[in-house]
């Protein structure tokens, strides 16, 4: 019944509004009527706005909707009393305050629900308002830059992923397809990328930013040192990734940014409570891909069926995908295919990258051999974190049969 809709493109999203409510009337066959309340408690026509009409109106449960633009012209006790008495019941009648600013009293929070901006319209363009639009047409800015200035409002948190060079994913293409092919059918939600360190977990956002936008969610710079400050800044920088319209939302790291503590004060698992409500309540086009790796540190809630379209497991690739990123690297470098490497079991694709690259440095594969240690010898948690990724995954290779580790 009590919506407040979070805009300062009164215009564009007050037309929006009417014509939704024009199209709910032919699809449903109901007969609701718009009226618009500004500042100064008057309509735009001049008729002024009366309480007593509006709660006759109420309890008469008539098809209306009041917009109140800037303006609320009821007290927390009357609002309260309202969605108690009536809304619960079904009543009808719908109240839009349009502001970009109204602050919530805490006793409203469980009967109002926030709509952040409005879906634009064709040719629109999420996050700018028509002005703003209009105004980087005329001065020929790339809209795709004026929106990425809003991410510049987290303070740090959000940025777009770029990277001047990005190696190609050599057998993680189909995994690629897949979540761009999820993403593109607006059934997706988001996908969990399990794995040891350099199995290609962040190459493979690294791949998709070349052909489209993927924010990078810095989570870590969410924790703030005062009382309620990370809760807020949350909150605020869910508001931003909104306002910014479709993407890739990248998380790396995934389970130390929401791992719940017992010696932070409940803050975790505040965050916790704020992100689960964005998982389940945010608007379709905005795909997550959260690395991780270990799965057994996040809480349940988290990862439950449902929240996440698969869990996928990066291992070690085989023989076969060994041999093509070694050629790739090999050609990457301008030096030869080492047999000897593509024989060793347990080499991630990162420990293939940094042996030709400190080979093509130091020109001495020998000298290359001495200073590169492979991820299998020097990881603590190495072995532990396949046997996770087996447990609780869906893998991407075909594991061998064992490493020589």
């Amino acid at each position: 019944m009590f919506y407040v809709l979070r805009t300062k493109d009164f215009k564009r999203v007050i037309q929006s509004l009417k014509e939704k409510v024009q199209r709910e009337n032919r699809e449903n066959n109901t007969h609701y009527e718009i009226r618009l309340y500004g500042p100064g408690i008057e309509s735009f026509e001049g008729v002024e706005f009366r309480k007593d009409e509006f709660i006759r109106a109420v309890k008469e449960n008539r098809e209306i909707v009041y917009v109140f633009r800037n303006f609320c012209p009821f007290s927390v006790d009357e609002i309260v009393h309202f969605m108690e008495k009536y809304a619960l019941e079904g009543n009808p009648v719908r109240v839009y305050l349009v502001d970009p600013e109204w602050e919530i009293p805490s006793a409203l929070e469980p009967y109002v629900e926030v709509i952040e901006d409005y879906v634009p319209a064709d040719g629109e363009i999420k996050g700018l308002t028509q002005a703003q639009v209009k105004r980087i047409t005329l001065l020929g800015k790339d809209p795709i830059e004026e929106r990425k200035e809003l991410l510049k409002k987290s303070g740090g948190v959000l940025e777009v992923l770029t990277a001047h060079e990005i190696d190609k994913a050599v057998g993680l293409e189909e995994v690629i397809e897949v979540i761009k092919s999820m993403r593109e059918s607006g059934l997706g939600r988001g996908v969990l990328l399990m794995g040891v360190p350099g199995t290609g977990k962040t190459l493979i956002a690294k791949n998709l930013s070349k052909e489209d936008i993927v924010v990078r969610f810095n989570f870590s710079a969410v924790y703030q040192k005062y009382v309620g400050e990370s809760e807020k800044r949350l909150r605020e920088t869910l508001k931003i990734l909104e306002n910014f319209g479709e993407c890739y939302v990248f998380i790396d790291e995934f389970e130390k940014a929401l791992a719940v503590g017992t010696g932070d004060s409940g803050v975790s698992r505040r965050l916790l409570g704020e992100f689960l409500s964005w998982l389940e309540d945010r608007k379709r086009g905005q795909y997550l891909i959260a690395t991780m790796n270990d799965l057994t540190s996040l809480p349940l809630e988290l990862i439950r069926p449902g929240r996440w379209d698969f869990i996928l497991g990066l291992t070690p690739p085989p023989y076969e995908i060994r041999k093509r990123i070694i050629d790739y690297y090999a050609q990457k470098y301008s030096l030869e295919f080492d047999s000897h490497l593509a024989d060793t079991k347990g080499l991630t694709p990162a420990d293939i990258s940094s042996f030709y690259r400190v080979w093509k440095a130091l020109g001495d594969k020998e000298k290359a051999k001495k200073y590169v240690k492979w991820t299998k010898d020097i990881h603590p948690r190495f072995q532990e974190t396949l046997e996770l990724v087996r447990r609780y995954a869906i893998p991407v290779w075909q594991e061998e049969e064992s490493y020589v580790i």
